[in-house]
């Protein structure tokens, strides 16, 4: 299903190495924002040293941010060091929940498109689009042997 990498510059640590960062997403009432512990927790070094975290894209479309198809990732980073709390970081929205749309629906032939060596198909999108447009369908054809060939 794939992640989404959130990333950021260190900002100027004013003379104390920075401790930690508190990275936030926005949720789907797109007011809160949650801070993401479990892939995100900014206590770790490899997170402070990276300043870069990946969440699956399955945690996002979760509980706490329940975001749908289509949504854009919105997130914000702080810093901290001994002295406090830097001012939340202006918030990012680089990246978008996207998937392979849902099967089409409906397949059915419209009897008034047929002709000797045509037939006319009709079809509904799928319920989910994979959180953008149908750009394009792929016909598949099977002439009794089995074998299906991309049309």
């Amino acid at each position: 299903m794939g992640s989404v990498s959130i990333d950021w510059e260190a900002p100027d640590d004013m003379g104390s190495q920075i401790l930690g960062y508190r990275i936030l997403i926005l949720e789907s009432d797109f007011e809160t924002y949650h801070q993401e512990y479990t892939y995100c927790d900014g206590t770790t070094s490899i997170i402070i040293a990276q300043t870069s975290c990946s969440i699956p894209v399955g945690t996002l479309r979760g509980s706490y941010f329940n975001l749908p198809w289509g949504s854009n990732v919105i997130a914000k980073v702080i810093a901290y060091n001994i002295y406090g709390d830097s001012l939340a970081s202006q918030p990012g929205d680089g990246a978008v929940i996207v998937t392979v749309p849902d099967a089409p629906l409906n397949l059915a032939e419209n009897v008034l498109m047929r002709g000797a060596s045509q037939i006319g198909l009709t079809w509904t999108e799928g319920a989910h689009n994979g959180g953008t447009s149908v750009l394009d369908y792929s016909l598949w054809f099977d002439s009794g042997s089995g074998v299906y060939v991309l049309l």
